[in-house]
């Protein structure tokens, strides 16, 4: 496909010249060139110049890949959407009978109405399912609560006395600083944890570094 040079835009083949920037198109767009540096061959660089931190300090600060949520969080949205799902689902029953009755009319066939009131039966049962799985996890609250406060109690008699964290070296910069000490937490928190949820432990291990 031939390219415009200048607007990047790409076109049908045959076509051989841009109209809106008045110049003749090309098979492919060039390679932008890499911008480089140019240093001065007497340049001497500082005695404590070290490019490694240079490329460490770009790195963020370690996000986890999914958001925790407390139990108390996931019962309160399980249980809304179990709401929500009744709702509309007998909500939704209740119309389609009266239609299906000739009570109500709407420009549907009878299969449509049907089908309809299938869907709206499956809505149903979902939030009935919903219901019984927010049981599940009031259940769940206070033994994860009771974790929580065991890794807490950990981390203040242990954790935060590890001696990885005594040596780590207070003047590098600050996101380096975080980023160790990020990692040295996690690890001490999921040696003695293993079996902590992957959410749960990122998010003690942010909690425990932002209190330092």
């Amino acid at each position: 496909m031939p390219w415009c040079p200048k607007c990047k835009n790409e076109y049908v083949e045959g076509k051989t010249h841009c109209p809106d920037c008045d110049v003749d198109l090309v098979e492919e767009l060039p390679l932008k060139e890499e911008e480089s540096i140019d240093i001065p061959e007497d340049y001497e660089f500082p005695e404590d110049f070290r490019p490694e931190e240079i490329l460490e300090e770009n790195q963020a600060k370690p996000v986890p890949s999914k958001t925790y949520k407390s139990p108390e969080e996931r019962y309160q949205d399980m249980r809304s959407s179990a709401y929500t799902f009744l709702f509309v689902g007998g909500l939704g029953i209740l119309i389609m009978a009266l239609a299906l009755a000739g009570v109500l009319t709407f420009p549907f066939h009878d299969f449509a109405l049907v089908v309809m009131l299938a869907l709206f039966v499956v809505f149903l049962y979902i939030g009935v399912l919903s219901f019984k799985n927010s049981s599940k996890i009031k259940d769940s609250i206070q033994v994860e609560n009771s974790l929580i406060a065991e890794v807490r109690a950990w981390y203040e008699k242990e954790g935060a006395q590890l001696e990885s964290l005594a040596n780590l070296n207070q003047e590098l910069p600050q996101e380096i600083l975080y980023f160790q000490k990020y990692d040295m937490i996690r690890q001490g928190i999921q040696t003695h944890f293993p079996e902590l949820d992957e959410t749960l432990l990122d998010k003690l291990t942010s909690d425990f570094c932002e209190e330092e």
